[in-house]
């Protein structure tokens, strides 16, 4: 009981705290009452935005890849792709002189007139 009776009573809120108070309450109630306008405004803004083309993605994915990349590493990345070329036309050029050959034999034997 005689706890009771001691209890602790909060000094009144200053002048400069209740100031500080209705200002963020006349804040807070500005914010909720403009949201829908902010709302309404941001729809119509991404409503009259022009999407980004489709390859846009694609360019930017090839612009970090060449920024990240350090000269030595292209050189060689070139040199593994025209290795891998010349080995192609080697292939395309064989390839091409057994199909001749082939013919050429057909021809000379009489298979073909």
């Amino acid at each position: 009981m005689f706890f009771r009776k001691m209890k602790r009573q909060s000094p009144a809120p200053s002048p400069d705290e209740l100031s500080e108070l209705d200002t963020e309450i006349a804040k807070y109630e500005s914010l909720i009452e403009n949201a829908p306008l902010k709302l309404l405004e941001q729809r119509e803004r991404e409503r009259n935005t022009i999407p980004a083309p489709d390859d846009f993605e694609d360019r930017r994915r090839e612009r970090r890849f060449y920024a990240d990349l350090s000269k030595g590493q292209i050189i060689n990345e070139r040199r593994y792709r025209t290795r891998n070329t010349v080995l192609f036309v080697l292939l395309a050029a064989a390839t091409v002189s057994v199909c001749w050959w082939i013919y050429s034999s057909l021809v000379r034997y009489g298979v073909l007139s």
